[in-house]
C-alpha cells in the first residue's frame, strides 16, 4: 500500500516574487495553504520541507551558461536579456537563483517521495512550464517539471510518463524538453497560440524522431469553457491515457483558464476542472504504478487560485469539503487587500458566455479534435 499524499511546503517559497505589481504573486501560495489548512485537508497529507535544488539537479535540464547567467543576476540584480532575465515577464532581482532553485527543490522532492512510495504529490509552487534550457520565459526561471521528469527517467529507465497540462498557456518548455522522447507523452490544452503567449502549441506539433505522436496539442479559441474542457478530456486525454499506459502521471493544473482570470480569455468553471481532476485521479489510480505528481502553474486572480487548488487537493485526497469559505480565511483575504472574491468555493454557473458564440467555439473544437485524431491517434493504435 502506498503512503500518504506528499505536500511540499515552506514559507521560503513565498520569496519567489519578481515585483510587487507582477501578476505572479506569492500570495497565491500563502492563501492556498491557509484555505487548505482551514478546511482540515492538510491533516491528511504529509508535509515536507523543500530544500534548494543543487546545480547538478538544475543541470538535468538547463545549460551551464544559463545557470551561470542566473547566478550572476542573482548576485547583482542586474538584467541579462540574452537569457530572458530582466524582461517585463521576468524582472531581475537579487536572490533569483536561490528562490528559483527552491521551487525546483519542492517539485523534485515531491517526485523523489513518489519514487519512494508516496501515493501522490501536490506541489502548489510548481508548474513553471515555460522555462527553456537556456532561457527564462513567461514568469519561469527554471523548469521544475522537466527537471523532475528527467530525474524520474534516470531512476526508472524505460518507464513512461504522461504529462497533462491544462494551463491557459501552452506548456512549451516541457514539450520542448521531451519532444523527441518515446518515453514521455505531453498533452497540452490551452488557448490558441494565435491569441496568447507563448504563440506555440499548434495541432501539427506532434513530436520528432522517436517522439513522433507523443506531443499532443489541443488549442482552443477565446471563450472555450467547461463543455469544451470536458469534451477534450473524454475525446482526447482519456483514450490516450489508456493507450499509452504510463507509469507516472504529471499534471500542470494552472487555473488561468478560469473565466475570472485576468490574463487569458477562456471560460472554464470549477465544475469543468473538477471533472478533469477527478478523471485524472481515477485513471492514475488504475494505471500508474508510481502515482501522480500534480503541480500548480498559472492563475492570477489570487483568491480564485486558492479556492481552486484547495478544491483540487480535496479531490486528490477523496475528501468532501463545504462550499462556504471559512470566515477567518475571508478575514485574512481582506486584510491582505483582496476584498473581491467569489461567493463560494465552487462556481454556481456551469457555462459562461464570452468572446465567440457557443456555436463558433464548439465548431472550432470539433475541427481541432478531428485533426488531433488524424495526426496522433494512429501512433497509439486508436
Amino acid at each position: 500500500m502506498r503512503g500518504k499524499l506528499v505536500y511540499p511546503w515552506s514559507e521560503e517559497l513565498l520569496k519567489y516574487e519578481f515585483r510587487e505589481d507582477h501578476p505572479l504573486k506569492p500570495d497565491r501560495l500563502k492563501l492556498t495553504y491557509l484555505l487548505s489548512q482551514e478546511l482540515g485537508l492538510l491533516e491528511n497529507v504529509r508535509e515536507i520541507e523543500p530544500g534548494v535544488a543543487t546545480r547538478n539537479d538544475l543541470s538535468l535540464f538547463h545549460t551551464s551558461d544559463f545557470l551561470d547567467a542566473v547566478q550572476a543576476t542573482s548576485a547583482t540584480g542586474e538584467a541579462n536579456p540574452r537569457y530572458g532575465l530582466g524582461t517585463p515577464d521576468n524582472p531581475a532581482f537579487k536572490g533569483i537563483y536561490e528562490t528559483g532553485a527552491r521551487y525546483v527543490g519542492a517539485t523534485l522532492e515531491g517526485m523523489k517521495e513518489l519514487i519512494k512510495g508516496a501515493s501522490n504529490a501536490f506541489v502548489i509552487s510548481g508548474g513553471l512550464h515555460h522555462a527553456q534550457r537556456s532561457e527564462a520565459s513567461g514568469f519561469c526561471i527554471f523548469n521544475d517539471v522537466a527537471i523532475a521528469v528527467t530525474h524520474f527517467l534516470k531512476k526508472k529507465p524505460g518507464a513512461k510518463v504522461l504529462y497533462v497540462d491544462v494551463d491557459a498557456h501552452h506548456g512549451d518548455g516541457v514539450q520542448n524538453a521531451f519532444y523527441r522522447s518515446k518515453n514521455v507523452m505531453t498533452i497540452s490544452v490551452h488557448q490558441t497560440g494565435r491569441t496568447l503567449f507563448p504563440g506555440t502549441g499548434f495541432v501539427y506539433e506532434t513530436g520528432g524522431a522517436e517522439g513522433v505522436g507523443r506531443s499532443v496539442n489541443i488549442p482552443v479559441i477565446p471563450g472555450a469553457g467547461t463543455p469544451e474542457l470536458i469534451e477534450i478530456f473524454d475525446e482526447v486525454i482519456q483514450p490516450l491515457f489508456n493507450a499509452f499506459q504510463p507509469d507516472l502521471l504529471v499534471s500542470q493544473l494552472g487555473v488561468d483558464g478560469h473565466y475570472m482570470d485576468p490574463l487569458a480569455h477562456l471560460a472554464y468553471t470549477s465544475s469543468g476542472y473538477e471533472t478533469v481532476v477527478r478523471g485524472l485521479k481515477e485513471m492514475s489510480d488504475d494505471i500508474c504504478e508510481t502515482g501522480w505528481l500534480a503541480v500548480g502553474g498559472g492563475g492570477y486572480d489570487v483568491v480564485n487560485v486558492a479556492r481552486l487548488w484547495t478544491l483540487f487537493l480535496s479531490l486528490m485526497l477523496g475528501e468532501d469539503i463545504p462550499n462556504e469559505f471559512p470566515p477567518h480565511f475571508l478575514d485574512v483575504c481582506r486584510e491582505m487587500g483582496y476584498d473581491q472574491y467569489p461567493p463560494a468555493i465552487r462556481d454556481q454557473n456551469e457555462v459562461v458566455q464570452m468572446y465567440f458564440s457557443r456555436e463558433e467555439v464548439s465548431l472550432d473544437l470539433e475541427r481541432t479534435i478531428r485533426r488531433v485524431k488524424e495526426l496522433v491517434f494512429p501512433y497509439h493504435g486508436l
